[in-house]
């Protein structure tokens, strides 16, 4: 079951929607809201799989309330705004679906997502007995947490370093950010996720390793919840 919420401001798109989600037996939508400032909240105390919303929206748009979340879960913007589809692909957002929309079309977006979701929860299952899953050709590699340095992300594909060797695999670092056990990993960088017993030293824009891991780069974005977690200032 996907467990969502729909934030658009039209009243006309609003209940087309949600007319369409409620024919979508295994999408269960939570809440609708009409702008992001009022979703906010609710955001922040409830865990939910994904977030339907449009872009162009009073007070604070689409991409910027994706941007000002902490803890992402997946999006699918649905708009007419076919200007921010390239910031919706850097944001890694799961679907851009322009308006007008068909209902065929959100029905296959959806039911990838549920696909990636049911994955997803088989992987984090794992994640309860210290080890990341990783399936390459006719094997699947069990990557104890612990020898997981940091992950690189690359476009389509991900590089995970770990004591023994580096895995090359197609995923994103917002997908598998939200499969790693939060007390163990943190994504720094747009580009980077560390194991936080590797990290030495914070700098303003780097964090300094242990042993021979080289040093990653700390993003502006990031700057603040990484001091926070070291109570640094």
């Amino acid at each position: 079951m996907i467990n969502c919420i729909l934030i658009e401001d039209e009243p006309l798109a609003k209940q087309g929607i949600e007319r369409h989600l409620a024919e979508i037996p295994f999408c269960n939508l939570h809440q609708s809201f009409d702008n992001a400032i009022q979703a906010l909240p609710y955001v922040m105390a409830n865990r939910i799989d994904l977030i339907i919303s449009d872009i162009n929206m009073p007070g604070l748009n689409g991409i910027d309330f994706l941007k000002s979340l902490s803890k992402k879960p997946q999006f699918i913007f649905i708009t007419g705004m076919a200007d921010y589809a390239a910031d919706s692909y850097d944001l890694e957002v799961f679907d851009f679906i322009r308006k007008p929309y068909t209902f065929d079309r959100l029905m296959k977006s959806l039911l990838r997502f549920r696909e990636q979701l049911s994955k997803q929860q088989l992987t984090g299952a794992n994640a309860k007995s210290g080890f990341f899953t990783l399936k390459d050709n006719y094997m699947n590699y069990l990557i104890p947490y612990e020898q997981i340095q940091y992950i690189e992300g690359d476009r389509e594909y991900i590089k995970i370093n770990t004591v023994e060797k580096q895995y090359l695999t197609i995923n994103s670092l917002k997908k598998i950010i939200n499969v790693l056990p939060s007390e163990l990993f943190m994504r720094v960088h747009k580009s980077y996720i560390v194991n936080v017993e590797l990290v030495k030293a914070v700098g303003p824009d780097k964090l300094m390793m242990r042993g021979s891991i080289k040093d990653i780069p700390l993003g502006v974005t990031y700057r603040d919840e990484v001091f926070k977690k070291w109570n640094l200032h």
